[in-house]
């Protein structure tokens, strides 16, 4: 099942390198003169015709897209989905952050010949003649900073099972934008760089740490255990991150139950409130969610799920990582984790995962290093 994962995100990348060479976007001026992209976090302006969009297809769109993010104890989708018809696209929608187009080739209605515009004749040559050609992106199409997707597809039925076949990688790019953009977000008013030394000195780690983010002081007797905070104000959200480690002696660690018990051994000796007596524990409500990824080039398990205080007196959201430094042999366990009571918590979840994946192990940092 990895290998499968893997294989068919290449596929899908793959795809993507020869459509960007196949299709040419045309652009009516230099990225320079274009409007600043705008719109909310995490919504995509999808522009199709509108019976498609009631249609199978469209259900399939809503399913790649608005697929509730696992994890959150409230219903959130991964993104908010802004169906446009395509006679309708103005200048203000024009210059959405994120812009999906989804077209197929048997589509005659003016809708779809409308669609058809937004294609080279090169490009729709290409998509006749091949059945496993059906997505690119591509940048500042009407405006910067924009992250624009182009589906398509000969026929809608090859167009669907192309999309069956990649949810989760077409899904990506969108997450991955976001990623990005939080990513700039975060650190713009600059990050801690004497902390990142300091973590990197005493635990051999690098993680890139927003200025809003505290250490939280602990025992001099706990060893490999190490909690950033960001304490907002009464009503604002509260995020964790904590890295955790040990030495990596069996891959038996890498089942739920072994990933879980570690968790439970650590989080829960360590982050601990002594009024009332509590301790940090799993909410099982959910089911916690497991994927298995590629995180920064390592094998990692990905659990999404719920914690609390086991005086139930907090709760919310976790996202946590776990894989292996080969050169130190050590197990790493880094988590993610909100309490931001009768709010959503989609926002905070991308931030958090934002953070995670800003991690290196000592020699990744030394080798992203440029040579004296």
């Amino acid at each position: 099942m990895i290998l499968l994962t893997y294989l068919r995100s290449l596929s899908f990348f793959t795809l993507i390198i020869i459509g960007l060479a196949s299709c040419e976007g045309s652009r009516s001026s230099s990225e320079s003169a274009l409007p600043l992209a705008r719109g909310a976090a995490g919504e995509i302006i999808l522009v199709m015709d509108s019976t498609a969009w009631r249609g199978e297809l469209g259900d399939e769109l809503r399913q790649v897209f608005m697929q509730d993010v696992p994890g959150l104890p409230q219903p959130e989708p991964y993104f908010d989905l802004r169906y446009v018809n395509p006679f309708k696209l103005n200048d203000v929608l024009r210059s959405a952050k994120n812009m999906i187009f989804v077209t197929t080739l048997d589509n005659r209605s003016a809708s779809g010949e409308r669609m058809r515009r937004f294609f080279t004749e090169s490009s729709l040559t290409r998509i006749e003649s091949d059945s496993t050609f059906f997505s690119y992106p591509i940048s500042n199409v009407f405006a910067r900073g924009q992250k624009n997707l182009y589906l398509f597809g000969v026929s809608e039925d090859i167009l669907l099972e192309n999309l069956r076949v990649n949810r989760k990688q077409v899904r990506q790019h969108f997450s991955d934008t976001e990623r990005n953009r939080n990513l700039e977000a975060l650190y713009k008013s600059g990050e801690q760089r004497a902390l990142e030394r300091e973590l990197l000195k005493d635990h051999s780690f690098y993680l890139r740490i927003p200025q809003d983010y505290d250490l939280v002081p602990l025992e001099d007797s706990i060893q490999q255990f190490v909690w950033l905070r960001q304490l907002g104000q009464v009503g604002e959200p509260d995020i964790s991150i904590v890295v955790t480690y040990q030495e990596y002696t069996s891959e038996e660690i890498f089942q739920p139950e072994g990933i879980m018990g570690f968790r439970e051994e650590t989080l829960g000796k360590y982050i601990v409130d002594d009024n009332p007596p509590a301790y940090m524990t799993i909410q099982e409500l959910e089911p916690i969610v497991y994927d298995t990824i590629n995180f920064n080039g390592k094998f990692a398990i990905e659990a999404r799920g719920l914690w609390k205080l086991s005086n139930i007196t907090m709760g919310g959201p976790f996202l946590s990582y776990s894989f292996v430094d080969e050169v130190l042999n050590r197990f790493y366990y880094i988590e993610g984790y909100v309490y931001h009571p009768s709010n959503n918590k989609r926002t905070q979840i991308r931030e958090v995962e934002t953070i995670l994946r800003t991690f290196q192990t000592e020699a990744e940092y030394q080798d992203s290093q440029p040579a004296n």
